[in-house]
């Protein structure tokens, strides 16, 4: 009987591993073929000494890894990613428009959100829990039934084309507000407690007490919020018509001609876009386990 427990639990758990692992590779695949793409010059010179174009789409893939030229293929290359700031030069400028925009939606959300979680969490004001309720309701609310109205504010007030109209609609969202709401209700009421008895005020006790001890929320929304908005594409392209103040997001469609597509530079920009979003969540993805655990445990 043990033996047969034994040889059912070792079958599930290699089919497990089977699902995981092709689960992975069809992920991974997209990933690793817009990199490989990236690193396939346009044209090359074959041994031969013949200039031949290249089919991205062939399979199998027409590139090696060798930087010797022969008839086999075409050698991996960096240079698609420093031909993307000549070939578009305002590359630079859209780059320096997304990290300004991720950044000051960051810092908003990071502040306001933590700052209203905590009063929702701790105060009590009159019909607090109704207007919570009545946050969170709009969160069934599609964001394209917004976007006219917000932008018809944005024109009377001139703020079109601008970075203030960019980012301030932006600037708070329901989402952060309840996962900070969630973690502060958890947080250990004795720290609070203890810092009032010391004669610490609600607004001391909470920028020396409680802020510093709510890093791994505060971390988690700041990930959140900043890859959100380095891939943002639909509010950039509705409140932006000077090219000068696009993102990189609404940049990507300039490699694309009307008879020819760049599929090298734009899979070069794609892949420069994607390396610090990688970066960042490899560096904290610690914090979405520790937030998800204290957001968990109450409601």
């Amino acid at each position: 009987m043990k033996g047969s427990v034994r040889s059912v639990s070792k079958t599930s758990v290699i089919i497990s591993y089977i699902i995981l692992i092709s689960y992975a590779i069809a992920t991974l695949f997209p990933f690793t073929w817009a990199l490989l793409v990236s690193l396939t010059p346009i044209t090359y010179t074959d041994a031969r000494g013949v200039e031949k174009g290249i089919n991205i789409f062939d399979w199998p893939p027409r590139i090696r890894l060798f930087p010797k030229p022969s008839a086999f293929g075409a050698p991996l290359t960096f240079q698609n990613y420093k031909l993307i700031f000549e070939v578009v030069p305002l590359y630079k400028r859209w780059l320096m428009n997304t990290i300004i925009y991720a950044g000051l939606l960051t810092v908003g959300n990071i502040i306001l959100n933590s700052l209203g979680g905590y009063a929702f969490a701790r105060l009590n004001f009159p019909l607090k829990n109704f207007w919570f309720t009545m946050f969170l309701a709009t969160m069934m609310v599609p964001g394209q039934v917004t976007l006219i109205p917000q932008y018809n504010l944005l024109v009377k007030y001139g703020l079109v084309n601008t970075y203030t109209g960019l980012f301030l609609p932006k600037l708070t969202n329901v989402f952060g507000l309840f996962l900070m709401r969630q973690f502060f209700l958890n947080f250990p009421k004795e720290l609070e407690e203890a810092a009032r008895i010391d004669g610490s005020g609600i607004l001391r006790t909470y920028f020396k007490i409680v802020l510093p001890n709510a890093l791994p929320a505060l971390s988690a929304l700041a990930i959140y919020t900043f890859l959100g908005a380095w891939n943002d594409f639909q509010w950039p392209l509705i409140i932006m018509s000077n090219k000068e103040m696009y993102t990189l997001t609404l940049g990507l469609n300039f490699f694309k001609t009307s008879y020819y597509t760049y599929w090298q530079y734009m899979m070069a920009a794609s892949i420069f876009m994607t390396i610090p979003m990688l970066i960042i969540f490899l560096a904290f993805q610690r914090y979405f386990i520790e937030t998800g655990k204290a957001v968990a445990v109450k409601g």
